[in-house]
């Protein structure tokens, strides 16, 4: 959480509530179909497309590709469906919606640090910080954005704000090199110096899975690469950070279509730290989906555009957030709630980036 000042508390609804009701029905689908929350066969499915596509992928370009032009394609081919495994798969494991297992979700959440960045962080700041307060500036990690871009309408307004829509996608396409070789470094830099002893770091096997995976990480995509193909040790560096920046910009284009899209709320805390909603009900005000009716899109991007039902429930596995989403609609207008959704994609990255603009603005 990016403010400890002042805790965050939502609430409580009274009777027969809107929260109450969801759930008994969701619960009631659930038991009338016998499936479970966990993954399905869809999912396994998936993550085996996923996952032989990465490897073939992979494959291909150790198999000297002939010309650095095909060598920089396929290094962004790459990147692009790692990130897409990513979301698939590693997104529902470290929510604990894949497996029934602890340690199961957690060996599956390492295909993020394959990717290059730390999943233990990632499962912190977005299944705790993020989802729990969502769209709260000074509170949801994912609104803070040092200086450069304005997602919410508490931040600072600096002038050059007003180019953000036109600038936002260079820097998307930077966000995973960040990650991986400031925010992790850093983490590391910290953990060490402070011997692992402040609250909230990993544990010693943490610690190990970290910096191994980094290891790992820099050895499949760089040294490998080096040590095969007949490049430049800076050509193959520069396919390098390609892959990074194809993987980065798809990754956080499809989180920001959630949430900082039109219509959605962005809240503040009364000064006793108190939220005018339920937590449920927050969840619906300050969450948008998108093309829910796209299998192409669902298959893609790993339910992400089942935002509203994954932010509602998200122990459950993606691929049944289709089947749930009638039920949380018709509750939510039965109960005068909204229910945000942009019919296409590309209807919600027009509306992403009109927000970038609107906000971009000065106040």
């Amino acid at each position: 959480m990016t403010n400890q000042a002042r805790k965050i508390s939502f609430l409580k609804e009274e009777g027969r509530d809107f929260t109450t009701v969801l759930r008994e029905r969701v619960n009631h689908f659930f038991k009338e179909t016998h499936i479970s929350a966990r993954a399905n066969s869809a999912m396994y499915f998936k993550s085996i497309f996923y996952i032989a596509s990465t490897f073939l992928i992979y494959g291909a370009l150790l198999a000297n590709p002939s010309g650095s032009v095909g060598f920089f394609l396929l290094f962004m081919l790459l990147g692009f469906v790692m990130s897409i495994g990513t979301m698939n798969i590693a997104h529902d494991a470290l929510h604990g919606a894949y497996a029934s297992t602890s340690p199961g979700n957690r060996i599956l959440g390492l295909m993020m640090d394959l990717c290059g960045a730390s999943s233990f962080y990632w499962r912190k700041e977005h299944t705790i910080d993020h989802h729990t307060f969502t769209n709260i500036a000074g509170h949801d990690c994912d609104l803070g954005v040092p200086y450069v871009l304005r997602l919410c309408p508490k931040a600072k307004h600096h002038w050059f704000h007003r180019f953000q829509h036109i600038y936002a996608p260079l820097l998307y396409s930077i966000n995973l090199i960040k990650w991986v070789y400031y925010s992790d470094s850093k983490r590391i830099y910290q953990i060490l110096k402070m011997k692992n002893n402040a609250p909230g770091n990993p544990s010693n096997t943490e610690i190990l899975l970290l910096i191994g995976f980094k290891f790992i990480h820099l050895f499949l995509f760089v040294a490998l690469p080096i040590l095969i193909l007949p490049f430049a040790w800076w050509v193959v560096v520069l396919g390098y950070l390609s892959f990074l920046a194809a993987a980065g910009l798809t990754i956080t284009v499809v989180f920001q279509l959630a949430h900082i899209v039109e219509n959605v709320a962005f809240p503040l805390p009364n000064e006793e730290g108190k939220i005018d909603n339920s937590f449920l009900k927050h969840q619906l005000a300050t969450t948008s989906n998108f093309a829910i009716d796209s299998k192409w899109v669902n298959f893609l991007f790993g339910g992400l555009n089942f935002q509203v039902e994954h932010h509602i429930f998200p122990h459950v596995c993606h691929t049944h957030l289709k089947k749930i989403s009638p039920i949380v609609k018709e509750t939510a207008l039965e109960f005068g709630l909204p229910y945000h959704s942009n019919p296409t994609f590309f209807a919600a990255i027009a509306s992403h980036f009109k927000t970038l603009k609107i906000l971009g603005r000065n106040p």
